[in-house]
């Protein structure tokens, strides 16, 4: 069977070919090259794509066919960068994430101990909160820039609501955690020394071994003039945290979608 082409594979070959070339350029010198700023700033507009699964007790619940969670929604994020050393960075990110879903549902569905039944009108909405802290350490940087690795930790605020137009059920629920993130990432600068065109990736995730895995890839390109820089790029987050046993509760999501950024530095 042909594999569908998954961009956070894509993005972790990007990263291993940075590598050698960074290796093979500007890695010996001393200079910060066009890595020369103490602040950056960027904010991102990310049009963002929906899929996956709910289990809440009982059967699945698919986001597509039985929520009817709208695509192509607008996600905005931003994120401040620190670099306090030549090689060494502190990150912080944000993201709130919503989707929205309206649906009459063809079968019966559950969640959590609620069950709406069929011909019920099902109206669904979900916040997810997520904040990212973490220090990142280039052990290759020059001319064409830098690659390097990052360890972090993450917060996630979800919640949840379900209301049945047939039923009358209202059903809230908020699921808040925290967990460490490791990953790699890079930029790299086409013509060095210069900042006119760049191309930029980053992986990072956690794998919780038979209670899933949370993975998160970027990729772009763009560039800079003077200190003010735009990018247009792919994101995709893939989450899937369940319990183990008979009763398997737990979420498997997908978001992917373009984005399209704007830095700033000083």
């Amino acid at each position: 069977m042909k594999r569908a082409f998954n961009p956070v594979y894509a993005g972790v070959a990007l990263l291993l070919l940075s590598s050698q070339l960074f290796a093979g350029g500007g890695a010996a010198s001393s200079r910060e090259g066009p890595e020369d700023y103490r602040l950056e700033l960027s904010a991102s507009f990310w049009r963002m794509n929906t899929s996956g699964d709910i289990h809440a007790g009982g059967d699945a619940m698919n986001l597509v066919s039985d929520l009817g969670v709208a695509q192509r929604q607008r996600i905005y994020d931003g994120r401040l960068v620190l670099k306090f050393h030549r090689k060494q960075r502190f990150v912080l990110e944000g993201t709130p994430i919503s989707i929205h879903g309206l649906n009459t549902v063809n079968r019966t569905v559950t969640y959590f101990g609620d069950q709406f039944s069929v011909s019920d009108t099902l109206k669904s909405s979900a916040q997810m909160n997520y904040i990212y802290g973490g220090f990142h350490h280039d052990w290759v940087s020059g001319s064409m820039g830098r690659f390097g690795s990052s360890i972090g930790a993450a917060y996630l605020g979800l919640a949840g609501t379900f209301q049945g137009e047939k039923s009358g059920i209202n059903k809230a629920n908020s699921t808040p955690f925290g967990l460490p993130l490791a990953g790699l990432d890079f930029r790299l600068y086409l013509v060095p020394n210069k900042r006119w065109i760049a191309l930029e990736g980053a992986v990072r995730g956690l794998p919780v071994g038979n209670y899933g895995h949370w993975v998160e890839g970027t990729a772009g390109v763009g560039g800079w003039v003077g200190p003010v820089g735009v990018q247009v790029g792919y994101r995709e987050m893939l989450i899937d945290f369940h319990q183990t046993g008979i009763d398997p509760n737990g979420l498997n999501l997908r978001f992917q979608g373009p984005t399209a950024t704007a830095f700033w530095t000083w």
